[in-house]
């Protein structure tokens, strides 16, 4: 886990509704917007399973 800041709706609402928003997914973020930014396929899925599980335990 890492604390990452930078423009988001989350910087807005979360303090807006006093409420913890956190961000999830693949992909190494220190590529984030960058010519090199790439996404493994097996990374994308995983991501994708987890958040149907979590979305189904809500």
């Amino acid at each position: 886990m890492k604390v990452k800041s930078g423009t988001s709706d989350m910087n807005v609402v979360g303090p807006a509704w006093n409420w913890p928003i956190v961000a999830s997914g693949p992909g190494d973020s220190s590529l984030d917007h960058t010519p090199n930014e790439h996404l493994d396929l097996a990374e994308y899925h995983q991501a994708i399973a987890i958040l149907s599980r979590v979305l189904a335990l809500l």
